[in-house]
């Protein structure tokens, strides 16, 4: 597959000021590869790959890393962190990081995710609209369309980052979340009063 996607999230992770030998140990890649994929002399990696290199990116995206100097690589090559990327153009091959958008001032106080979800008008960091999506997705009835137009990101994306808190939860040894309203798939229609009666 392409290494599009991979390589940005290498790079993001560069742009943090993670170690390279942090990074190829939470990949489960040798140094070289990483090295050399950072780079841009891999077009193509195997999907296993991608998979580790992702969940790397989703464990190590939130936290700076110790590194000034591989954060000053970064900054020379003009390599971005997470924060620049969009989660649902991060492999489209034509999309560009966000390095021109003004960044927004999270709001600060007590309960910024409370106040959220009870429709205050705030803006929440990456930590809090992950929470506000566990909490939207595991005890609401609201589908994962609705749950990404509250949050400005799409259905698809929703779901991929709620599959991502179930995966850290286990990970962790934590409890997993599960969706505790009954939420009925698209697909199923309301039964008529002849299905009512022959299911009686």
């Amino acid at each position: 597959m392409s290494s599009v996607g991979a390589v940005r999230r290498i790079r993001a992770l560069y742009a943090l000021g993670h170690f390279q030998y942090e990074i190829a140990s939470a990949c489960g890649l040798s140094r070289d590869f990483v090295s050399d994929l950072a780079a841009g002399n891999w077009l193509s990696l195997a999907v296993e790959r991608d998979v580790s290199i992702r969940r790397a990116y989703d464990r190590l995206g939130m936290t700076v890393g110790g590194s000034w100097k591989t954060r000053r690589w970064a900054e020379r090559k003009g390599w971005v962190p997470p924060l620049a990327w969009d989660d649902d153009t991060i492999d489209d091959p034509d999309a560009v990081p966000q390095t021109d958008a003004v960044p927004p001032e999270y709001t600060e106080g007590a309960n910024v995710v409370d106040r959220f979800l009870l429709g205050e008008s705030v803006v929440l960091d990456k930590e809090g609209r992950r929470e506000a999506l566990r909490h939207l997705m595991e005890w609401t009835a609201l589908s994962a369309e609705e749950i990404g137009a509250r949050l400005d990101m799409s259905g698809d994306s929703a779901v991929r980052a709620w599959e991502r808190i179930k995966a850290r939860a286990r990970q962790e040894g934590g409890p997993v979340p599960w969706r505790r309203v009954y939420v009925a798939p698209a697909r199923e229609k309301s039964m008529g009063r002849d299905d009512v009666r022959s299911a009686a």
